[in-house]
């Protein structure tokens, strides 16, 4: 990458033209929250979320969710200080054969 020509470093990768609804759907999703959560963060329909992910997989040539966050870490997209950092939510069920993990909706 050559210098910008404004003279202010290398020009910005491809990658990173996002739009700043698909940069705060990483930082929600970057913090644990589903889908449907995001929706509501943002007041979107779960389909334009998707949407927005099919995007945001294509311009950062990620192949699923976990690795387009990694690679807007990776990128500074998202700033660790922006990242909660706690365990992933799992709900247990105690069926007949023991405890089972099941994902929250």
């Amino acid at each position: 990458m050559g210098p910008s020509p404004q003279g202010g470093g290398p020009d910005p990768s491809p990658a990173l033209n996002l739009f700043p609804q698909h940069l705060e759907l990483l930082r929600l999703s970057a913090n644990g929250r589903s889908t449907p959560e995001i929706a509501e963060a943002l007041f979107l329909s779960r389909h334009t979320v998707n949407d927005y992910w099919r995007e945001i997989y294509r311009r950062l040539g990620a192949k699923n969710r976990e690795n387009a966050v990694a690679i807007a870490l990776v990128r500074g997209l998202v700033r660790p200080d922006e990242v909660e950092l706690r365990a992933p939510r799992r709900r247990y069920e105690s069926p007949k054969a023991g405890l089972t993990p099941r994902r929250t909706p």
